[in-house]
């Protein structure tokens, strides 16, 4: 009788167990199922859009199209292929540029032939690859030498996808700006978290390859974990504290941060979070801004504002790195400049510094 009831004890399990083992199996096809079928209705969604005339990219990747299908909001779904189809636009026409330039030497080496003598050495053979390893060897000297500059990624929850990507394409602009100046900086990127949004889209934009032969230093640290307190100045566009010099024992801080919705005060809180100093671009007191004059610098053009004070110490030589289109000229010498305690001096016009860490 005692093994009667243990063998039926025995089959009830292993029917239990089975019965679990088929129900998480159709759990996780079911799951797929409902997958496969969201990203068919994304397709289908897009197709209509495109048929109805509205601004659709020619081709979406995997992970775009997925981006889309998590999207519940239909503005938000139109403002992204809006986005992608703007992308997409000014990919081909920098391809165009490329081909048309490429045509263009094509027919100048062909006129040139005629006139050519045959080449007396090799010197310039290898111009290319030679460019490469001096700029790599000028960056490296930056990582050892050069003032450190900080990229605080510490921002991802108040950006969108697209802010993300925009964010990521700025930062080659700032590796490239880096590299053409006098004297690089040494830039870090701390609270740079692997799996975050910032660093996925870093890593898709750049590739994995490209991400990793990156000549800045990568931290998932905190700021105050890399460098002292003492030491720090947090850029703000929002600080009341006035940037008047450049001091090259300090180290830098600039949000990684892209916003088009203008968020007012995030970069301060964190550096009053933070107990840092902090303070913001003169940027009002040396430019004139028309009635609709955009204000918001990426972060590319912050760099080589701080690359020409670190060379010159001359505010009005770093502003001509702010682009004609977003003001009207510069403003006369000691109009409305900030006094020396750092402080916004008393005039009739009342200034606002909008975000000059931001496109």
């Amino acid at each position: 009788m005692y093994h009667l009831l243990k063998l039926v004890r025995t089959i009830k399990n292993k029917h239990i167990y089975q019965s679990r083992y088929y129900c998480s199996i159709t759990n996780e096809s079911s799951k797929e199922t409902s997958y496969d079928r969201g990203l068919e209705e994304a397709r289908e969604l897009i197709e209509e859009m495109r048929l109805s005339g509205r601004q659709v990219p020619q081709q979406i990747s995997d992970a775009d199209l997925e981006h889309f299908a998590s999207i519940k909001s239909k503005k938000q779904r139109k403002n992204f292929m809006t986005f992608m189809y703007r992308r997409e636009c000014l990919r081909l026409k920098d391809k165009e540029k490329r081909l048309e330039k490429r045509e263009q030497r094509k027919i100048e080496s062909e006129e040139s032939k005629e006139y050519e003598t045959p080449l007396a050495n090799t010197l310039f053979l290898k111009r290319n690859q030679r460019i490469l390893e001096s700029d790599n060897w000028k960056l490296s000297q930056g990582m050892k030498f050069g003032q450190n500059v900080v990229f605080d990624f510490c921002y991802d929850q108040y950006m969108q996808r697209r802010d993300a990507i925009a964010l990521s394409m700025q930062m080659g602009y700032v590796i490239h700006a880096n590299k053409k100046a006098k004297e690089s900086f040494h830039i870090h990127f701390v609270n740079h978290l692997e799996g975050s949004l910032s660093h996925k889209e870093l890593v898709r934009t750049t590739t994995k390859d490209a991400y990793n032969k990156m000549m800045v230093t990568m931290s998932s640290q905190s700021l105050l974990e890399k460098f002292p307190k003492e030491d720090i100045i947090y850029l703000s566009p929002d600080s009341p504290n006035i940037m008047r010099t450049f001091d090259d024992t300090k180290t830098y801080v600039i949000g990684a941060f892209v916003d088009k919705q203008i968020q007012k005060g995030l970069s301060l809180g964190i550096a009053k979070r933070l107990n840092v100093s902090h303070v913001r671009l003169p940027i009002d007191y040396y430019l004139k801004w028309g009635s609709g004059g955009n204000k918001n610098l990426t972060l590319d053009q912050v760099i080589k504002i701080l690359s020409a004070m670190k060379e010159t110490n001359d505010w009005k030589e770093a502003m001509k790195h702010v682009p004609i289109r977003k003001h009207t000229g510069m403003k006369t010498c000691g109009q409305n400049q900030p006094t020396s305690s750092g402080q916004e001096p008393a005039a009739k016009d009342n200034f606002i510094f909008s975000r000059a860490l931001r496109p």
